[in-house]
């Protein structure tokens, strides 16, 4: 029903839009607070709540506490009265996740990127696997709002088009990804960047839509995303790896990504396996390979591999305060396997960042790793595709 929602024009579901989407955003909220927020009188309010709820798209969920008569009814959206598809698409792994108008999870499912994801296999397997997560959760296509996909650019949104960098597997310089969805499922389907994506999950899970946050995604690139008092700071290309060309070096014209990428890691990890200072089990490791054993190595307390992690952390740092400096977020959230693996490698980031940050006295960002638990990009998506369909 929410598709007849956002289907018809006429002033009167207009009105209906506009209180769905204030109930979704304030929720649980009293009648009183949405007349405070909205400009419409309290008979055509009272008119919406009604088509609403009959519609099955909101509810009361309880009762606020009755200062004499009759206590105040709480309204929230339905959650189950549609969901919606999000994708984080990276160079590591691809994750699909549903989530019900609630933003809760409902299903999730990830398979990593390799060197033979190619845009066919990935797009297939996309495919393949919205289409068992739909059926194994008995969600109808009909009862999706849309898909947003999360990814990394750069990236053309009106054409659906992206040319990422740094994929392992041939033949991503052009993928068509959102027409490629569009005609599987029929459904509207959104693209953006997704470090963007992921700063807005990271919005929505603080329940702070005016802030300012920039939100870093580490990796074989640097992908950052920044909400300008809660509205995504877009750029014309979607390239949200720009960040990442900061010169660090001026001697050598060396970026802020050359330092501390998984290709810089695995470039010096390969140097001291070739003078046997590092052992790896494989006999002609790839480059993925060899990460892994970073990580492991890392995660075990190996001396020479925390030093080549650490080095890159103090680069970091650098070239993270440098945005702090420029973009004045409040909120800066760092997302990294390195992260996971390694507290060391995560306070030296900061600490460091702390040491250049300028005008101390009037900023302070707030610093904290990305939450473990969902996949940010994905559940990020799925807000974006939202907010799309209610623009």
């Amino acid at each position: 029903m929410i598709e007849e929602l956002l289907r018809h024009h006429s002033p009167a579901f207009q009105g209906m839009r506009d209180v769905y989407r204030v109930i979704h955003q304030e929720s649980p909220v009293t009648k009183a607070d949405l007349l405070k927020k909205m400009t419409m009188k309290q008979t055509t309010l009272v008119r919406h709540l009604d088509a609403l709820k009959q519609y099955g798209l909101i509810r009361i969920a309880s009762y606020d506490e009755s200062s004499g008569g009759r206590p105040p009814a709480l309204y929230d959206v339905e959650p189950k009265a549609a969901f919606i598809i999000g994708i984080a698409l990276s160079r590591t792994e691809t994750t699909v996740t549903i989530v019900d108008m609630s933003f809760q999870l409902a299903a999730e499912e990830t398979f990593p990127m390799t060197e033979h994801h190619t845009p066919p296999l990935t797009i297939s397997l996309l495919k393949q696997t919205i289409t068992s997560l739909l059926a194994r959760n008995q969600i109808d296509k009909k009862d999706v709002l849309g898909i947003g996909i999360g990814t990394v650019g750069p990236l053309d949104r009106e054409k659906g088009v992206m040319y990422p960098e740094g994929f392992t597997a041939p033949g991503w310089e052009e993928v068509a990804v959102v027409e490629e969805m569009r005609e599987s499922f029929h459904l509207d389907v959104f693209l953006e960047n997704g470090a963007n994506t992921a700063a807005l999950y990271e919005s929505l899970r603080r329940r702070q839509r005016n802030e300012s946050i920039l939100y870093c995604i580490s990796g074989w690139g640097l992908r950052c995303g920044v909400l300008t008092n809660g509205i995504i700071m877009q750029s014309q290309k979607g390239d949200a790896s720009s960040y990442g060309n900061m010169i660090i070096d001026a001697a050598s014209g060396r970026t802020l990504s050359s330092f501390i990428s998984y290709h810089h890691l695995v470039d010096k990890a390969e140097r001291f396996i070739q003078t046997g200072d590092l052992a790896v089990s494989e006999t002609n490791p790839n480059k993925n390979d060899v990460l892994q054993y970073v990580l492991q190595e890392l995660k075990s307390g190996n001396a020479a591999v925390e030093n080549i992690v650490l080095d890159s952390a103090y680069y970091y740092g650098v070239g993270l305060a440098n945005m702090i400096n420029v973009l004045h977020p409040e909120i800066v959230v760092l997302n990294s396997e390195l992260i996971k693996v390694s507290s060391a490698y995560y306070e030296k980031v900061i600490q460091t960042a702390q040491g250049f940050i300028s005008r101390t006295d009037q900023q302070r960002p707030v610093f904290q790793p990305a939450d473990d638990d969902v996949n940010p990009t994905a559940v990020g998506a799925c807000v974006f595709a939202f907010y799309s369909k209610f623009s």
